[in-house]
């Protein structure tokens, strides 16, 4: 891809009150070479204050839900960056530069995206955090003269871009290239649409954060997370998603890294994108082992693991623990099902030498736990620990999973959002 010489800005709206706002915000844009898609649906009708030729309205009243309006308004595009700018919202004068200087200097990145502010409904100041115990952390700044301050935003790991808590936030662009590879936006989704895209944009290429705010996000009654039925439904949906794209971004972000991704237990078979590990040669086993027993791979060499009914055959637990720490990289991800003590599957497979449940991975996670046995050498953050039947079949015999997704803790690596309990 050339140089981006259109960036195309799209804002799809039902609710015009804002978008003169927004018009405002561009036409003070250093960076001129834009288009402005406005979608207007429901009813909704704004022509510009003043008449510009890059501004291009588009009037489609059957479009429902947010993910067929964005896929709409992406359609009309014509230039090979695109730039979400919600209807309410506002962008700093030189956002679109240094969106255009970022896909200047690095021509395959799938999503650049910046720091963001909030702002109240009437622009002025908003001073509501998330919670800093979960790694957020918060600057002053003035954006065109303008007093705001930002959530530094977290760094686009596995774990942050699978759930929209931790994930990229405004100001956000991809690549017209990204967007068709990935499929684009689902115009089935009525919320999460930017979480779905972004996991999908993530397998594709890499992402990169602009160090500056570039955004304001207007924080007002009718934003959808205020209501409240939406926003649980979103905090349940958010989690399935994770569930759904976890895996894939985990595997995307250690090819990007040259690092290995093992499969354990590997003799039943295994997905093509890893290595085969197990203590008995079969067909595709590639690497014959028996754990906790050092692999012979160097340190920090992984990206991910995937042990699927395997923890529980090892029976020395903090022994296996330490090798797969050593084994992964600074920020790769141990991605674990084990049949938990909760049900009956635990205990009726014969050949079961080791028995977990949630509680089993405080000990790796947790340095109040880790402290009474220092023989454990792993550090861990919690990814997602859970309980769950994997089937209907699993449910009528009560044997339920505790599934366990931990992060490597070694330095150097990002923060990943959520508790860090060290």
């Amino acid at each position: 891809m050339q140089p981006p010489e259109l960036l195309t800005v799209f804002t799809p709206s039902h609710n015009p009150v804002y978008l003169t706002e927004c018009f405002e915000s561009l036409e003070q844009q250093v960076f001129e070479d834009w288009e402005w898609v406005v979608l207007l649906n429901k009813g909704a009708r704004w022509q510009p204050p003043r008449p510009d030729p890059r501004v291009r309205i588009v009037v489609d009243d059957d479009v429902e839900g947010v993910g067929s309006a964005k896929q709409r308004a992406c359609a009309e595009a014509r230039g090979e960056i695109l730039v979400e700018l919600d209807h309410d919202d506002i962008l700093a004068r030189h956002a679109l530069q240094a969106v255009h200087d970022a896909y200047s200097e690095r021509a395959d990145l799938s999503l650049v995206y910046s720091h963001c502010a909030q702002i109240l409904e009437d622009g002025s100041r908003d001073n509501s955090m998330f919670d800093t115990s979960l790694g957020w952390e918060y600057r002053d700044v003035l954006v065109d003269g303008r007093d705001v301050q930002y959530a530094v935003a977290l760094h686009p790991t596995p774990h942050n871009v699978s759930y929209i808590w931790f994930a990229p936030n405004h100001l956000r662009s991809f690549s017209r290239q990204a967007y068709e590879r990935s499929g684009g936006y689902d115009p089935k989704r009525h919320v999460l649409d930017d979480q779905d895209l972004m996991c999908r944009l993530y397998q594709v290429g890499d992402f990169h954060l602009i160090d500056e705010c570039l955004y304001l996000q207007r924080m007002h009654a009718t934003n959808t997370q205020r209501d409240q039925e939406t926003n649980a439904f979103i905090q349940t949906e958010t989690v399935a998603l994770y569930n759904q794209y976890i895996e894939a971004n985990a595997l995307a972000w250690s090819r990007r890294r040259r690092l290995l991704a093992l499969d354990l237990g590997a003799a039943h078979g295994h997905p093509a994108a890893y290595l085969g590990v197990d203590r008995v040669a079969a067909a595709g086993v590639d690497l014959v082992a028996e754990l906790p027993e050092p692999l012979p791979l160097a340190d920090n060499s992984v990206g991910v693991i995937r042990a699927v009914d395997f923890l529980e055959h090892v029976a020395d637990k903090i022994g296996l623990f330490n090798e797969l720490y050593r084994l992964l990289a600074p920020g790769g991800l141990l991605l674990s099902q084990t049949p938990s003590t909760d049900g009956r599957g635990a205990f009726q497979d014969p050949t079961h030498v080791a028995f977990y449940n949630e509680n089993s991975f405080w000990y790796y996670t947790e340095a109040n736990y880790r402290n009474f046995v220092p023989e454990i050498s792993a550090r861990f953050q919690v990814s997602q620990v859970s309980t769950t039947y994997p089937t209907e079949w699993h449910a009528a015999h009560n044997i339920p999973y505790v599934t366990a997704n931990l992060i490597a803790l070694k330095e150097p690596m990002p923060r990943n959002g959520g508790l860090l309990l060290w």
